[in-house]
């Protein structure tokens, strides 16, 4: 009986670690956006092995360029920065990673950075077949260094050119915020705290955490892609639970500093006002680490590509062109 207790009371203050978590991060309230002009393009589906990789596409020909999101946002993050790379002659990919978008996989797969960084390049491998520039933001950022770090990965990625933007880095994540959220995912009774409404409040709360203005920010479009993403559907809610599980700051501890060695063109690119992962304090580190790399500010917080595609877009094409 006591055992039972126990668990009853743990349970209870995971799920009101979460909700308070919540409430701290939805303190901005959303009104009505107007949706940006570009629209989102549907997503296709690469069919890789037991995995079929949600992307979406913008572009027919030119420089290929693969661009690879973080938590929360899947690739809706680079809704307004697609097209306009594809305007000034790039080919874009944007693939999900399994957990935190439409990719679907079987629920055994490998989470982990490590294991979407493989994922990722079998991608690039069947899909873009050709060098192309990575870009990589949030996680996906920590993903995009173990795909040109690892021994295997390096060999198979056409890597020409890398860009790092607010990314985890060596042991500066998970972040506070994100805490309490793994802590219940890894918890007995996950399925029953991660409901659909709990999911998508929770990244709703945590996409506006990330943003400046996020009331002008996040359109209705955006939401309704990502609450379709990740509260509307059983198995990518599933699928998220388990990325969480796996978030495990192992492989960056062991990608970051390896960063050193990659002799290629490199540009680090950071919103000033990210609170998640800060330019002074991540973003320094991957800088010492990459003394060689490029190194960009931009007027934005952590999900910048939403908040200043233009000036991402211009930092783009002048590192490429440098």
């Amino acid at each position: 009986m006591n055992n039972q207790v126990d668990i009853g009371n743990t349970m209870n203050k995971i799920t009101t670690k979460l909700t308070l978590l919540i409430i701290a991060m939805a303190a901005v309230l959303f009104s009505h956006a107007n949706s940006f002009a570009e629209e989102i393009p549907g997503r296709n589906y690469a069919k890789i092995g037991d995995y079929e990789i949600a992307y979406r596409e913008w572009g027919t020909s030119g420089t290929p360029i693969m661009v690879i999101h973080g938590i929360p946002l899947n690739t809706v993050l680079w809704s307004k920065v697609g097209p306009l790379l594809a305007e000034q002659g790039y080919h874009v990919f944007a693939p999900g990673q399994l957990g935190l978008s439409h990719t679907k996989g079987p629920f055994d797969a490998d989470y982990s950075l490590k294991g979407q960084a493989e994922l990722m390049t079998r991608f690039a491998e069947e899909v873009i077949g050709k060098p192309y520039i990575l870009y990589g933001h949030d996680l996906g950022g920590g993903v995009a260094q173990i795909m040109v770090t690892d021994a295997d990965l390096k060999r198979r990625n056409e890597v020409s050119k890398i860009i790092i933007g607010n990314a985890a880095v060596l042991d500066m994540w998970p972040v506070p915020e994100a805490i309490a959220a793994i802590e219940a995912a890894k918890s007995a009774d996950a399925k029953a705290i991660f409901t659909p409404e709990k999911v998508g409040e929770m990244v709703t709360a945590f996409a506006s955490a990330g943003l400046m203005e996020p009331s002008k920010t996040l359109s209705p479009e955006i939401r309704a892609d990502l609450l379709a993403n990740y509260a509307e559907n059983d198995e990518t809610r599933q699928h998220f639970i388990n990325y969480l599980k796996a978030m495990d700051n192992k492989w960056t501890v062991e990608a970051s500093p390896k960063m050193v060695m990659w002799n290629r063109p490199a540009m680090l690119l950071w919103g000033v006002n990210d609170k998640f992962q800060p330019p002074y304090t991540s973003g320094v580190a991957l800088a010492r680490i990459m003394p060689h790399a490029r190194w960009e500010y931009l007027q934005g917080a952590h999900f910048y590509p939403l908040e200043v595609p233009q000036e991402v877009v211009n930092a783009v094409v002048a590192f490429d062109q440098q």
